[in-house]
Parts: structure tokens; sequence; C-alpha cells
């Protein structure tokens, strides 16, 4: 493991990573806020290119005050531009649905410049202010890593990747603090990541059979990400521009550990994926066949109007 640790330093933190976009797959959705602001934040979310912020704040007689804004998210440049639109007379509780007043750029315009997939720069009636994604889950953004994960990566077609289970920490001679971990199959190879400010990401090097290692940089959230992959010997730096990579969570920490007490494999943390198999969708429930069966044909249609 030190062995792979002294790999992060000397390679992947190094000039051929090459530049990405800002927030590849969009910037991580949910609460964002200032550290060490109170009570006031932002809720991003966006669904392909539209998104929606919802600003909560307080008037500066103390009354709490939000603002919708909406528009086109510009995933090129990283940018979100709109206004600060407020809504009142709206529906109450127990109340009958009643459409509210909007007063369109009541707080004058609003811009978000993302950095990345965890940090941006919003504009405000009062100024520009730094905000991040609210970590409120887990200890560090390094600790996002914690559970298992599925890593792919396309390399001139040929799709190959990992299923990583992030279990224990452990700290570098570097003084860095990683999530390690092992393959979901054998903890005989192991993985180590972590959240790099100098890389802009997430970056994870997993070891394959023999000396050979896939090497990962991603800008993620908690559930999904996507960037840059590298396949490589344990001895050598990655080189090239790397390959497109996604990764996808299968599991949350918490998930890991009635199912590793259940797992007759030795390897700690090794998931039984057999027990993640819902009885409701068994290959005899009549309502998948009916629904495969359907499917099918479908495809067939569709292969064959692809044909004319």
């Amino acid at each position: 493991m030190k062995r792979m640790a002294g790999l992060f330093v000397a390679a992947l933190f190094a000039a051929v990573v090459p530049a990405m976009a800002s927030t590849l797959g969009g910037p991580a959705t949910g609460l964002w806020a200032r550290p060490g602001d109170g009570g006031r934040g932002f809720n991003i979310d966006i669904q392909g290119d539209t998104m929606i912020v919802t600003t909560f704040v307080y008037e500066a007689n103390g009354d709490s005050i939000w603002y919708l804004s909406s528009g086109l998210y510009n995933h090129d440049t990283a940018r979100f531009q709109s206004s600060y639109d407020s809504y009142s007379n709206g529906q109450c509780f127990g109340c009958p649905p009643y459409v509210p007043d909007v007063a369109g750029n009541a707080a004058g315009p609003m811009t978000i410049q993302f950095h990345d997939n965890q940090h941006a720069t919003i504009t405000t009636p009062s100024g520009a202010i730094a905000i991040e994604k609210f970590n409120y889950g887990f200890p560090s953004l390094t600790g996002m890593l914690y559970g298992e994960w599925i890593v792919s990566m396309n390399i001139g077609g040929l799709v190959t990747g990992d299923w990583l289970v992030f279990d224990q920490p452990y700290t570098g001679t570097d003084g860095v603090n990683y999530a390690a971990g092992h393959s979901d199959d054998s903890d005989r190879y192991p993985a180590l990541g972590n959240y790099s400010s100098a890389a802009g990401g997430f970056v994870i090097v997993a070891m394959q059979e023999g000396d050979f290692v896939h090497s990962y940089i991603l800008d993620m959230d908690d559930h999904r990400g996507i960037g840059l992959g590298w396949v490589h010997d344990i001895d050598l730096e990655p080189t090239g521009n790397g390959s497109i990579s996604f990764s996808a969570r299968a599991l949350y920490e918490s998930e890991l550990v009635p199912l590793a007490a259940n797992a007759t494999s030795k390897a700690a943390g090794r998931v039984d994926q057999a027990s993640l198999v819902a009885s409701d969708k068994s290959a005899a429930d009549a309502a998948v066949v009916q629904e495969v069966t359907r499917l099918r044909s479908a495809l067939r249609e569709y292969v064959a109007a692809r044909r004319d």
C-alpha cells in the first residue's frame, strides 16, 4: 500500500492529467453554502441542461425569505445565469392548490461560476461569495469514497474497470489521508483513493493482476462521477490523455456492514452480490418476463428501422 501511495504523488498529481471541463457530468446537486454561514444557503438541482437554484436567506430584520432561480446551465463554461425571483401569497399546508404571486428579478441577477463539481462562486445582491457543496454526511470529501463503487473506462471501444470497496482509512508516508480498500471479489487487489485539490478531483488507483494498476481522476459527487482513466505498470507513470471513465456508487458504507457479516468470503467487507437481488425481481416473475419479451420485440423493430 505504501508503494501505491507513492504512486499517487509521483504520477497522478503530475502534469500528465490533462485539462478537463470544470464540471464533467454536471456539478454536485443538493445543498450548497459558504462555510461558516448560519442558516442560509442554496439548493442546486440540475436535469440535463436545466438548472434550478433555491436560495433560502433572511432579510435584514430577520424575516426569512426564499428565491427561486431557473435557467440553462452551460456545461462547456460551467456557468449558470438567472435572476433572484421571489414568490408570495402561495399555497399553505392543507390549502387547495393556488398559484403564488411571482416577482421576477426581485433581488437582481444571479450568476454561478462552478470551479469543479464541489466548488463555485455565486453573485448575490451584496457581492460574490465562494460556496461549496454542503458535506453533512461524510467526515471529508475523501470520506465520500467509503462504500462500494463501480468504476469503468472505455479504451478504444474496450470497456474495463473495477468494483471497489473502500472500508478503512490509510495515512501514507506522505502524510495524506486515503480511503483504502480492495476489489469487491478479493482483498488481494488493494485500492486507494482520495480527493485532491491539486488534481481538481478524486484520484483512485486500483491494483490489478500482477503489477498493473488502473488509475482514475474523476469529478464526482456522492452518487456518480466522470473523468479519465489509465492502465499502466505500477512502477510507471500514466501517459497520454487517458480514456473516458465513469463511476457510480453501488453501496454506502453503512450498507456494507450487514452484507459483510453474511458474506462467506474472508475478504473484509466483501459484498455478497446475490443478496442484493430482490425477490420481486426474480427471473420467474411473470411481469418481468412479459416486459423483457415486449422490449425484445421492440428491439427487433428498432434494428429493422435502422436498416431502412
